[in-house]
């Protein structure tokens, strides 16, 4: 069978597998069979069932599809790092250095924008993708990344009290919100370490990373090379050594053959790793022009497109966060094991994030708040401010 998890407890490995066909079924941490994924919500998985529980669970295999969105951190990486041009043929390091061909003048015109949009796709795909869940009002939204981790530890409490609760609506808002999550996590990452995001989206499409790895194959080759040098160098010093002790005509006639030999390889490696210095000498230059040249465009431009992108995104989380919030209270406040619940712990209808936040920052004692509790008394102050 084939389901998505809609709840699961990391207290007790217990959760709850929502099916196509509107069954649900329990199962705990013994009955997962995927050594490479662990549980968690909105995790597609297929499944046995025996006595109504979920078991030999694993996750669902992911279909390719070229035009799809991203839903993981893992596929949105792939799509946005995938390359567009041929690998460079390693044979062509071998051949004499040409520094035209791995000049900054091989860089097409306006193509750092042309690397740009690649990279910004998947962003403005999902925004398009989700566009229609964004609403108008500032009072039809929350901020997101105050509220996500009270919100989604409030949405568990509540299924732990009626596993109801998680109709199909409600699993799909979840699942479209940790989607884009993910998507903003990548682009985030890349905003915050430019000249890594300067290096996947820019200069692995230029010669620059041919230039790159013909230097660094050199500086490999020039190290292995210096090691042959001593070893050489003390095997012919042991064979001079050695000659002044023979006799025999032919076995010194065969030993000063064979040093010859020895020192023609000795002196062929120092003209190669002089040749290979030189090669350097000129690669060099060229790297350091791909950052001079295009490195400060590129920033100004990624900085412009990450901000108008990003912020079409944050504002669909607000959105989807105020949206996956006051249904998940609408479904709560129709539940009578939620209501009965509620009234044994005097937590007063109607019911919202607000009110169950004062409920639980009631229970912690203030004089031992770690930093996510002290958050969470901003997060009140925000609650209550909305309110107004």
């Amino acid at each position: 069978m084939q389901g998505t998890i809609i709840f699961y407890n990391t207290d007790n490995g217990s959760g709850l597998i929502l099916c196509e066909d509107k069954q649900k079924y329990k199962f705990d941490i013994e009955s997962w069979g995927d050594l490479d994924n662990l549980p968690q919500i909105g995790l597609k998985v297929t499944f046995d069932t025996e006595n109504n529980f979920a078991k030999n669970i694993v996750k669902k295999p992911e279909t390719t599809d070229k035009n799809s969105i991203p839903t993981s951190i893992q596929s949105a990486e792939k799509t946005i790092l995938q390359t567009t041009l041929p690998d460079s043929d390693d044979e062509d390091l071998d051949k004499e250095l040409i520094p035209d061909f791995y000049s900054i003048k091989t860089v097409p015109k306006n193509f750092i924008d042309t690397t740009m949009n690649n990279f910004f796709s998947s962003l403005t795909k999902t925004v398009d993708k989700y566009k229609d869940y964004e609403l108008q009002s500032e009072d039809e939204s929350l901020d997101y990344f105050k509220i996500k981790r009270f919100l989604f530890t409030a949405y568990n409490n509540l299924l732990e009290m009626d596993s109801a609760l998680a109709d199909s609506s409600l699993i799909e808002i979840y699942q479209n919100i940790q989607n884009i999550n993910d998507i903003y996590n990548v682009y985030k990452k890349s905003y915050m370490y430019p000249k890594i995001a300067f290096s996947n989206i820019f200069l692995r499409y230029t010669k620059y990373k041919e230039a790159k790895k013909r230097l660094e194959k050199n500086i490999d080759t020039m190290k292995s090379l210096k090691g042959s040098l001593v070893v050489m160098e003390k095997e012919i010093k042991q064979k001079i050594s050695e000659l002044k002790t023979l006799q025999d005509e032919i076995e010194i006639l065969t030993l000063k053959q064979n040093i010859k030999h020895l020192k023609g390889l000795y002196v062929d490696a120092i003209d190669y790793i002089g040749t290979l210095r030189e090669e350097n000498e000129m690669l060099l230059p060229i790297t350091d022009e791909y950052f001079e040249h295009f490195f400060s465009e590129f920033s100004e431009k990624f900085e412009s497109s990450y901000e108008t992108n990003i912020k079409s995104l944050i504002n669909i989380l607000d959105s989807m966060a105020f949206l996956f919030d006051r249904l998940m209270w609408e479904k709560a406040s129709h539940s009578k094991t939620i209501i009965n619940r509620f009234d044994e712990s005097n937590i007063t209808y109607p019911y919202s994030s607000l009110t169950f936040l004062k409920y639980y920052l009631k229970t912690l004692d203030k004089s031992k708040l770690n930093k996510e509790n002290q958050e969470l008394f901003e997060l009140l102050d925000y609650l209550e401010n909305k309110k107004k």
